[in-house]
């Protein structure tokens, strides 16, 4: 299972780096908390869909020609993801809101992205 502080910290910079100017970031901007995400999800049950999502996501950032379209797939996808996990979180504590919020952000992203 997640760790619930180490969850708290990711989720907080994840949406530091979603909500910030991303004319000013770079595609890999966001691959260190990719890396992190994906570790910790590697430990989780039944994480490996959005295990895989993410995965692509990173792939699709380090390209050296990032398809705008498939990335905003993968994004859109990853938000569903990300509430459906959040489903699992019950209803304890403020993990299960924040990723909700946390999918919100990315499906903003996804349509910035598939807009550029």
């Amino acid at each position: 299972m997640l760790n619930h502080e180490k969850s708290t910290e990711l989720l907080d910079s994840t949406m530091t780096v979603l909500e910030g100017d991303l004319t000013n970031e770079t595609p890999q901007s966001g691959k260190g908390v990719i890396d992190q995400w994906l570790a910790q999800l590697r430990q989780a049950e039944n994480a490996t869909d959005i295990t895989n999502t993410l995965e692509q996501v990173k792939t699709q950032l380090e390209s050296d020609q990032i398809n705008g379209g498939e990335l905003s797939d993968l994004l859109n996808t990853l938000a569903t993801q990300t509430v459906e996990f959040s489903t699992r979180m019950g209803s304890e504590g403020d993990i299960a809101p924040r990723l909700e919020g946390l999918a919100s952000a990315l499906r903003s992203l996804a349509g910035q992205v598939q807009h550029q």
